[in-house]
């Protein structure tokens, strides 16, 4: 069986040529084999767009009205014999387009359906471990805010007794004391200060690290649910998804009737850069 002989941009090699030739592009192939193809088809197009600037314009005489109808219906006729042909063509490409999705798209839909029960279970661990942190980030608030406290009533004793020496101060001894009290005031404001800041610094966001740089974490947004249908006010009775989502995120309104608002959590995992 002889092989089908591949299509070049190049002569026919001469003697002692060894090079294999280099194949056309796929695209320009199918251009050049519709163009072949429908040669008379496209040569006809050609022969009635010209016969367009023919046209007595303005029409004026019977003759002229009677034959631009002929001449209109004939490019008519040759513009659905072509959408025929087109038809005919491209259902090849249709159908190879249906194969390749579901080629692809079956593999993909089966394989993020498994995922989805590991997604769940890994959600639920961080879920756990975000637990902790916020176990361990209250603790820590806790620790920060009774430091605070404490440095806070440090730093008055020192300053009143720095007050009550300097008063009191017959020497420059006492004086010296006086003023290394007002030092250790400044200190226990500087801890008092640090401490605050601490208590109400914010959790950072739990994420689970991949040993291969890919990173796991949750996503909140704002959506609803309908409870209540009667009882929506009527600039929201069309339930229109974009312009409720539009209030409760962009407007921030958390409280419409009849609808409950609240954050939805969903597991991301984003692959190493």
């Amino acid at each position: 069986m002889s092989e089908t002989p591949i299509l070049s941009r190049e002569a026919a090699p001469g003697r002692g040529h060894n090079h294999p030739p280099e194949p056309l592009d796929p695209i320009e192939v199918l251009d050049m084999r519709l163009s072949r193809t429908h040669r008379e088809m496209v040569v006809r197009f050609v022969d009635l767009e010209l016969g367009c600037a023919r046209v007595p314009n303005p029409l004026e005489s019977e003759a002229d009205a009677a034959a631009a109808t002929d001449f209109i219906a004939q490019c008519q006729a040759h513009i659905k014999k072509a959408e025929t042909a087109h038809k005919r063509e491209k259902e090849y490409f249709l159908k190879a387009g249906r194969i390749v999705d579901g080629f692809f798209k079956r593999r993909c839909t089966k394989l993020s359906g498994a995922l989805v029960p590991i997604a769940v279970r890994l959600q639920s661990y961080r879920d756990q471990i975000a637990a902790r942190d916020a176990a361990r980030h209250e603790e820590a608030r806790r620790a920060s805010e009774a430091e605070a406290q404490r440095a806070a009533e440090e730093a008055a004793e020192h300053r009143a007794e720095a007050n009550r020496l300097a008063q009191e101060a017959q020497s420059l001894a006492e004086r010296q004391r006086a003023a290394e009290q007002v030092l250790l005031a400044e200190a226990a404001a500087t801890r008092a200060a640090a401490a605050q800041q601490a208590a109400t610094s914010k959790p950072e966001p739990t994420h689970i690290r991949g040993d291969y740089g890919s990173t796991a974490y949750v996503r909140k947004v704002w959506t609803f649910q309908v409870v209540e249908l009667d009882a929506v006010p009527r600039e929201y009775m069309s339930l229109d998804v974009d312009v409720v989502r539009e209030a409760i995120t962009k407007d921030a309104v958390r409280d419409i009737p009849g609808l409950r608002i609240y954050q939805s959590e969903t597991l991301h995992v984003r692959g190493a850069a």
